[in-house]
């Protein structure tokens, strides 16, 4: 395995713990939502639309670069790769590689995005159940 791959592994768990994070932060406030007040789940969610607002436009910079791989991954049959193995086509094998880093990367900030998002429905939903509540 090579050193760029161990680099590239490291990056991808770094993005992953800080979105397992964010949900576990989610799950949180799902938990203990009548510990907070109003004003305070608030300040939460104005800062987490500012946060996904922010990752918004990386999100859909992803976006297109997964569809531009789901293209890519079209062209690239079986037979083809098989055949660069057999030709020991190093070249086209390291492009190969590296395009499906990009897609992993990419589906990873996708992901991300969503979480953030899923992190400002859930907080809203909790703002929403606390109207619900105090007007019964």
């Amino acid at each position: 395995m090579s050193l760029d791959f161990d680099k590239f592994g490291k990056k991808l768990h770094t993005k992953l713990d800080y979105g397992i994070d964010r949900l576990k932060s989610a799950k949180t406030y799902l938990e203990d939502f009548k510990k907070d007040t109003k004003a305070a789940i608030q300040t939460r969610i104005k800062a987490s639309r500012e946060a996904l607002e922010e990752k918004k436009q990386e999100a859909e910079a992803a976006k297109n670069r997964l569809e531009e791989f789901v293209e890519d991954k079209k062209a690239e049959t079986q037979a083809a790769v098989a055949e660069w193995k057999t030709m020991r086509d190093l070249k086209k094998l390291e492009k190969r590689a590296e395009r499906a880093q990009k897609r992993a990367e990419a589906s990873i900030a996708l992901a991300l995005y969503y979480v953030e998002e899923a992190e400002v429905a859930i907080l809203e939903a909790v703002a929403a159940r606390i109207d619900a509540d105090e007007s019964l």
